[in-house]
């Protein structure tokens, strides 16, 4: 074999062996790639679980614990304008019989009793009226001008209304302002309440 054809053969071979070597360096390096990149988002993994998870987990807590703070206030603050509205209709009504609308309510409040008590005694014989000793002269001068005539006792200490009740004592009706009032008071802090909540709700929320 001539020279030349010996050197071209190492030539050959060496190329061959180049080109392995190549191969097996493309290989290597893209393992090498692939398992920095599997290794990076494993670490981005345990970095999140470690301190991002627990801080978003805080910050789930806080917000959950604010928005319990802000009920409760929201609450209170409704609770206190409840009753300011009824402390404020307890004010009203303590000085209605100064109101030139009283007699006109005062009757519609007798009449409310009488009919009342009549359907529990089938009539009106023997009734018996109690009212403030403010009123004589307005409930008499109701009666006179309804022609009615019951016995009434002015020993009542009301802010407005009366009592009507049978001979007896034993069928009794209430209809005094403040026993009104009281009958109503659930009803009206359900009313109060919810009317303040959805006045209030953005402000909180």
């Amino acid at each position: 074999m001539s020279l030349l054809a010996i050197l071209d053969t190492i030539r050959s071979s060496g190329e061959a062996q180049v080109r392995e070597i190549e191969k097996r360096a493309f290989r290597e390096t893209r393992e090498i790639l692939v398992n920095a990149r599997l290794d990076a988002e494993r670490m981005e993994g345990e970095t999140y679980t470690t301190a991002v998870a627990p801080a978003l987990r805080e910050r789930a807590r806080l917000l959950h614990h604010a928005r319990l703070e802000a009920l409760q206030i929201a609450g209170n603050v409704r609770e206190m304008l409840v009753d300011a509205a009824l402390e404020q209709t307890r004010g009203h009504l303590t000085d209605v019989r100064a109101k030139s609308s009283y007699p006109s309510m005062l009757l519609d409040l007798m009449q409310e009793a009488l009919t009342e008590l009549e359907g529990s005694l089938q009539g009106t014989d023997g009734v018996q009226l109690e009212a403030d000793p403010r009123d004589r002269e307005i409930l008499e001068s109701l009666l006179h001008k309804a022609g009615l005539e019951f016995h009434t006792n002015y020993s009542l200490n009301a802010w407005g209304g009366l009592i009507a009740k049978s001979q007896d004592g034993r069928v009794v009706v209430i209809n005094t302002l403040e026993a009104r009032l009281e009958r109503a008071m659930p009803y009206l802090r359900r009313y109060l309440a919810a009317l303040f909540e959805n006045e209030h709700t953005d402000v909180y929320f």
